[in-house]
């Protein structure tokens, strides 16, 4: 089910080009801010890269809902991200809120007991991938089955329990596209800011050490750096956000929509009518 989720997400981008539009948006927001923060500095920045990030669920809404309902016009996609976005968005915020309070309140514990920073923060870490694992679908779950935020999520959490070896092999593939767009993003990065980064990798490690740290850290921290780390980061949103983005919804509707999360549910797949409310359909 994983597997043939992701290879229907990878033939989508060549047959609805709206897929793309998550993945441009991202790059938009990357570049943009960079721009705003070279040019006014870190305030307007920060400002404009909150809202631009508080827009970004539109597109999430409206690429669910072309893929999910099998629709692929701009009208329907501008139908989908009205209708979907607070559905989208509320979700998403209050799992980042759950993360938030429960790592904050594992760190303070851990350094109440005595336990390093370093090590508090890494179990802080730890503690946000059982959220994404059980969490992650709880936008699309909000979306299709016009469920409250807190109704979404546990919706998200008992579907993935449910399908919970296919959901598995999910993130796997998940894991392994990031590691790829890792890997990537290093190549393009490297190639476009050669001009700085080859006199480093020519040094041994031995003189990378003895290099005074305010020396070293304006070195990586040069403005070619930045910007060359920056247009690699949204090449990479380009290519790799639409995919995460559709094999997400692609995965939910082959192997979660139907799973028997609310005894009570009929399957949801459908579309939005005319008035902005999902239309379900069997």
């Amino acid at each position: 089910m994983a597997l043939k989720s992701l290879s229907e997400a990878l033939g989508l981008l060549a047959k609805k080009p709206l897929v793309w539009m998550p993945g441009l948006f991202a790059a938009f927001t990357i570049l943009f801010v960079y721009y705003l923060y070279t040019l006014f500095g870190v305030t307007p920045a920060m400002v404009c890269g909150i809202i631009l990030l508080l827009v970004f669920p539109a597109f999430l809404a409206g690429t669910y809902g072309i893929i999910i309902g099998e629709r692929s016009s701009s009208a329907d996609f501008r139908k989908y991200a009205v209708y979907g976005y607070f559905r989208c968005l509320i979700p998403n915020i209050v799992v980042l809120m759950i993360g938030f309070v429960l790592s904050n309140t594992l760190t303070y514990i851990l350094l109440m007991l005595g336990i390093s920073v370093e090590t508090a923060f890494y179990f802080s870490i730890f503690l946000i991938i059982p959220l994404v694992f059980f969490f992650y679908f709880a936008d699309i779950s909000a979306m299709v089955n016009n469920y409250a935020a807190f109704r979404a999520i546990k919706d998200s959490a008992l579907r993935v329990t449910t399908g919970s070896i296919s959901v598995t092999a999910f993130y796997l593939f998940n894991v392994a596209i990031f590691f790829a767009s890792s890997f990537i993003f290093s190549g393009i990065w490297s190639l476009l800011a050669a001009d700085v980064l080859t006199p480093i990798t020519q040094m041994t490690e031995a003189e990378i050490l003895a290099m005074p740290q305010e020396e070293l850290l304006a070195l990586f921290t040069s403005p070619e750096i930045i910007s060359s780390g920056c247009m690699a980061l949204a090449i990479c949103a380009v290519l790799f956000v639409p995919i995460f983005v559709s094999y997400k919804a692609c995965f939910y509707k082959r192997g979660l929509l139907n799973l028997p999360a609310q005894p009570s549910q009929e399957n949801q797949q459908g579309t939005v009518d005319e008035k902005g409310r999902w239309y379900k359909y069997s």
